[in-house]
This record gives structure tokens, C-alpha cells and sequence, in this order.
């Protein structure tokens, strides 16, 4: 049995990046350890969700749900609160946010979670913070720094291969009507988001861990909607089935560090065989 832990950002990154592979992990014997940077407070939801006057708590109480259908065995909470997609969140009194965080301080807590959970494998974000966002981008900053300083752990990075998802924004971007799932991000930030194809080394099959992954994604209910339309977690859980199965059956990984301590064939055993991009055939005259 491995321990493989897993930081992420907000409740429901967990749920849209990773959650096949931790209910793969724990459906074979392994400990799935989650820790959440924020409280996702800043998150994006409607006006009848934030008139409950607690969104912190609303997305604890989601995230509580998503971990008991991946089958996490810890959870540890880093107590930041959600800077917000521009950086710039109000929060209260005696709150940071995590985007202004010393990345050594944080890294100091990370590396306390790895001893005291033995973590064999390390899952961090992309050097893009995926879309950018400046929680992402912490976390990759801090939990690269941490693996450094812990060493015995090989660590991998979560993301999307970028040629495949910038077609597929560039398609809503054609249906004017579903620009809203984007978050409003523009066309632009998706060119240089997550990670060129040719450098992710694990694509890992979740197809037998999909309903697994469609219950994560439902617990984070808060998200679904906003004022100001449909958000992509409500785009996804629409999908039939079957497409729902076709479109987020595989999960990416890209690898950092090989750890000091790493067992020979570790990451194969957890992550299967390394991901080998198919080339598009050039035809000869």
C-alpha cells in the first residue's frame, strides 16, 4: 500500500483535475490524503447560495461529500482564505489570502503533512496554475518547493493537455451563449494554459472509476450556477453518459521530480504505463 497526497486549491479542484485517479487509488488498497489549500469562499455562486452568508462553509461541507465518493482517507486543511481569480478577494480579519502567502512558509506546512503522512507520490498543479489562477499558480510554486525539501517522494503535477482543450474553447467561444462557463476568461489566457501534450508523462484510464468521479463533481453543488449563467461543472454534469465517460475518462499528470526514496516502478504501479502522445502521420509523396 502507497500513500499518494494530493494538494489542491479549492473545493472541487479535486473533483474536476484528479478525482478518477483517487478513487482508482483507493479502489486498489492505497491511501488518498487531500489537502485544500482555501476555503473557496471567493468561488463563483449565486445569489441564493451566498444569502446562506456562509460560502466557506457551503463548500467545506461539498468537499466533505466529494472525498467520501473518491474514498480520501485524510483530509488537511491549510486554513487560506480563496484570493479570487483576479487575486484580489476581501477577506476578514485575521484571514490571508493564498496567493499572498511566503512560499517557504508554505512550504514548511506541506512538508509537515508529507512526514507525518509518509506520502510515497506528490500531486501538485502545472506551472500555469492550469488557467492561470492565481491559487493554482501557488499551489504549483509551494508544493514544488516542499517537494524539494522533502525529496523521498517523486512529484507529479495535475493538468489537461493544452492543444486538445484550447479547441474545445475555442468551440464554446463559437456558441456566444456558453462563453459564461469559461469564468470569463478570454481566448487568449487559454493559449498558454496547462501543458503542451508532448510533455505530459501519465494518462491515466478512470473510465472504471466514472461514477466515482460524476458523484465529485455533483457534491460541489454551490458551483454549478451563478447569476450569471451556467458554469463549466454544470456543462459537464449534463453530458449523457456516455459522453460524460468519453470527455473526462482520462486524467494527466506530468512529472517533476523522481524522489530521493522512490520505489522502482512506483509510478507505474499507481499512474500505469508512461503516456505516449500519438504523432500525426505526415504523408510521403
Amino acid at each position: 500500500m502507497s500513500t499518494v497526497v494530493f494538494v489542491h486549491a479549492h473545493p472541487d479542484d479535486e473533483a474536476l483535475l484528479t478525482s478518477g485517479t483517487m478513487a482508482r487509488l483507493s479502489a486498489h488498497g492505497h491511501r488518498v490524503v487531500l489537502v485544500m489549500a482555501t476555503d473557496g469562499a471567493a468561488g463563483l455562486v449565486s445569489q441564493e447560495v451566498a444569502s446562506d452568508g456562509d460560502v466557506a462553509a457551503t463548500r467545506q461541507a461539498e468537499l466533505a461529500i466529494s472525498g467520501r465518493a473518491l474514498g480520501v482517507s485524510a483530509f488537511h486543511q491549510l486554513g487560506y482564505s480563496d484570493s479570487g481569480l483576479a487575486g484580489d478577494a476581501v477577506v476578514g480579519p485575521g484571514q490571508h489570502r493564498f496567493a499572498d502567502a511566503e512560499v517557504d512558509h508554505v512550504a514548511a506546512e506541506l512538508v509537515s503533512i508529507f512526514e507525518a503522512e509518509s506520502a510515497d507520490v506528490v500531486v501538485g498543479y502545472d506551472r500555469s496554475g492550469g488557467y492561470g489562477h492565481p491559487d493554482h499558480i501557488q499551489v504549483h510554486h509551494t508544493v514544488r518547493r516542499a517537494a524539494e525539501i522533502y525529496t523521498f517522494a517523486p512529484l507529479l503535477e495535475a493538468t489537461l493537455p493544452r492543444e486538445p482543450m484550447l479547441w474545445v474553447v475555442k468551440l464554446i467561444y463559437a456558441q456566444r451563449w456558453a462563453v459564461p462557463a469559461l469564468g470569463g476568461l478570454d481566448i487568449e489566457t487559454w493559449r498558454t494554459a496547462y501543458t503542451p501534450r508532448d510533455k505530459i508523462d501519465y494518462r491515466v484510464d478512470v473510465r472504471p472509476n466514472i461514477t466515482q468521479k460524476r458523484a465529485s463533481l455533483a457534491a460541489h453543488a454551490s458551483q454549478a450556477t451563478a447569476d450569471d449563467g451556467p458554469r463549466t461543472l454544470s456543462a459537464l454534469l449534463k453530458l449523457p453518459k456516455p459522453i460524460f465517460k468519453w470527455v473526462l475518462g482520462r486524467e494527466y499528470f506530468h512529472k517533476v521530480l523522481a524522489g530521493d526514496g522512490a520505489q522502482p516502478g512506483l509510478l507505474g504501479e499507481l499512474f500505469g504505463p508512461r503516456y505516449e502522445p500519438r504523432r500525426r502521420k505526415v504523408a510521403r509523396n
